[in-house]
């Protein structure tokens, strides 16, 4: 999956240290990062040597195997040169791997931050806190930390059968096969979610929850926690067309094969055809 970077090693260790000059900036226009492809499926992100910005101006995100990640809080406009606005969904499945998931991570941090500038208890400006990531109002001490959402992605199986599905254009633009998903609600444990979910989007109950793994997502700002679960009773599928277009059963033999597992979904459809679940 895109966070499986190893031997790279991933440190979320927290500072308000300074860019040096080769340290990487991550830029963001809406879902799209400052970037260059020398080749077909490389990513180079720009380093702070590289472009024309004050230093204050870069905020201390997190270190890769020493390397350092900045997120670049001023706005650029790319006038020609290498660096141009990337699609960050695209450029996921880039080399190396390792800039591609900073990328995605950089941008859950940067659209925290952007979201937080003002205290949401008395309108005061945040600074960032001189000890943990959080942003505190110097005012009256509130204290905000990165907003994490949780979500639950399940693959229902019916012996030899899995079901999948796929969204209502008006819902979502991907267009792939993909698996039942859905917000955890508060007061709710995830395999609650699981229950729940299924129940409202297909109209199936299921048994037998059990975890398979779980993925950060940057570009949505969520926490996907991913579980199998077996059909239990009826395999009608109701289908709820304010979300989703499709659902089906497959079999094991007739799924596609995912080359590209970089998302915690196509790896659960590629676990089961292989088997594996």
């Amino acid at each position: 999956m895109i966070q499986d970077i190893a031997p790279a090693q991933f440190s979320i260790s927290y500072d308000l240290r300074t860019p040096q000059s080769d340290s990487i900036l991550c830029i963001f226009h809406g879902a799209s990062v400052l970037g260059s492809m020398p080749t077909e499926q490389v990513l180079a992100l720009p380093r702070f040597c590289e472009l024309n910005v004050p230093a204050d101006a870069c905020w201390f995100l997190f270190s890769i195997s020493g390397q350092d990640y900045f997120w670049c809080r001023k706005t650029l406009r790319p006038a020609g040169g290498d660096y141009r606005w990337l699609p960050l969904r695209a450029s996921m499945a880039c080399a190396p791997q390792r800039d591609a998931f900073a990328a995605l991570t950089a941008r859950h941090l940067a659209v925290w931050y952007s979201a937080n500038r003002f205290c949401g208890r008395c309108g005061h400006a945040m600074v960032r806190d001189m000890q943990e990531r959080a942003l505190l109002c110097p005012e009256c001490g509130n204290l905000v930390y990165p907003r994490i959402n949780p979500v639950i992605i399940v693959g229902v199986t019916d012996g030899e059968r899995l079901l999948v599905t796929k969204y209502a254009a008006s819902h979502s633009a991907t267009r792939t096969y993909a698996l039942i998903a859905g917000f955890c609600e508060i007061g709710e444990a995830a395999e609650d979610t699981v229950r729940r979910e299924v129940w409202e989007e297909v109209g199936l109950h299921v048994k037998n929850i059990r975890y398979y793994g779980s993925q950060p997502w940057g570009i949505d700002g969520n926490l996907s926690l991913g579980f199998f679960a077996e059909l239990d009773g009826s395999d009608q599928i109701h289908l709820a067309e304010d979300e989703l277009s499709q659902a089906l059963w497959v079999s094991r033999d007739d799924l596609p094969r995912w080359s590209n597992t970089l998302a915690l979904t196509w790896d659960m459809m590629e676990a089961f055809r292989t088997g594996r679940q």
